[in-house]
């Protein structure tokens, strides 16, 4: 298993991979997980690591990954915000020189890797996680070193041609061309309804859906958490970054204030998790600072008590018609 992000890292792309090397034992597989040091991120979450079976085997390498550089610029700082101006001219220059993407360093030491454990052990399949993209063009070249079946699992569409502007055509063609090939050697696996269609429209692909989720067990003693009587608690857990922002919600609650100043003792708002600072930036301009606060990331089982807690739970989803086709993998767990 080629997974880009696995515990101790933390945020969205670690529960799905996570949920299957749980789960895969009781189904008759043995698994190796073939993944980036856990320095190589920004997010971390050391409950999780908890959570991996004592049997499935963790390789660990290096990576020359963009992420990896940054995340290890920020070694000794334990803010889990960026910003957002900055971060976006990163993000541009490096979908114009990086394709497909800025994990792409993590490539050789990935195939390297996999084609060891591939050679020393009676492997039966391989299998990669998107986003980042660049995990199945791994895949693909272990596929294709050792004949093995291979399993691509799109979390996410291919982010550069659904969900992100490509800096120009031939960028969009090279992306294409692809998401063409992936979809041509691999069975592929998707977790929306939208993304079965488009590729089985788009490519003929060989198409399995198995929809995100949430683990059960980990809500287990919860249902005895009730909110408190007040004030009303409004919780969003999650990322805040590539243009899924708090600021539509943080005008619109600010015009409510506007309208009702009593209301001000009455709500509070809570964001846990990862962000930008243009959401911290919105809540001093509309003057909500004594109504909203953020929280660095939790840790998940603490996340799953302050999301239960709360009376309403807040999903933020990208201002982008080109996202109406995905379901964030939180709305399960709300």
């Amino acid at each position: 298993m080629l997974v880009p992000f696995f515990p101790p890292m933390g945020g969205g792309g670690v529960y799905r991979p996570l949920s299957f090397v749980r789960h895969l034992p009781g189904h008759g597989w043995r698994t190796t997980v073939v993944t980036p040091n856990a320095d190589a991120y920004w997010i971390r979450d050391e409950s999780l690591a908890q959570r991996v079976p004592p049997e499935c085997r963790v390789i660990r390498t290096q990576t020359w990954s963009g992420q990896a550089w940054l995340a290890r610029g920020r070694r000794g700082r334990t803010s889990h915000r960026r910003s957002s101006r900055g971060f976006s001219a990163v993000r541009r220059a490096a979908s114009a020189i990086l394709v497909p993407d800025s994990y792409v360093g993590w490539y050789p030491f990935a195939v390297s890797a996999a084609l060891q454990v591939a050679a020393s052990d009676p492997v039966d399949a391989v299998y990669s996680t998107s986003p980042p993209e660049s995990t199945h063009l791994a895949g693909r070249a272990v596929h294709r070193r050792t004949g093995l079946p291979w399993l691509a699992d799109f979390r996410d569409p291919w982010m550069n041609l659904y969900l992100l502007d490509t800096p120009t055509p031939v960028h969009a063609a090279l992306h294409r061309r692809m998401e063409r090939r992936v979809c041509a050697d691999a069975q592929v696996v998707v977790t929306t309804r939208w993304h079965e269609a488009r590729l089985r429209d788009m490519y003929h692909a060989r198409v399995t859906r198995i929809s995100n989720g949430y683990e059960g067990e980990e809500l287990a003693g919860l249902d005895a958490i009730r909110p408190a009587a007040g004030p009303m608690r409004i919780v969003h857990a999650g990322t805040l970054t590539q243009r899924r922002s708090a600021t539509p919600f943080l005008e619109a609650l600010a015009r409510v204030l506007s309208q009702d100043s009593a209301a001000r003792g009455d709500i509070v708002v809570e964001f846990i998790g990862p962000r930008e600072d243009e959401n911290e930036q919105s809540v001093q301009r509309l003057n909500l600072g004594d109504v909203v606060r953020f929280l660095d990331p939790l840790p998940h089982p603490q996340t799953l008590r302050a999301e239960r807690s709360a009376h309403i739970l807040l999903l933020v989803k990208h201002d982008d018609p080109r996202y109406d086709g995905l379901v964030p993998g939180k709305l399960y767990e709300y």
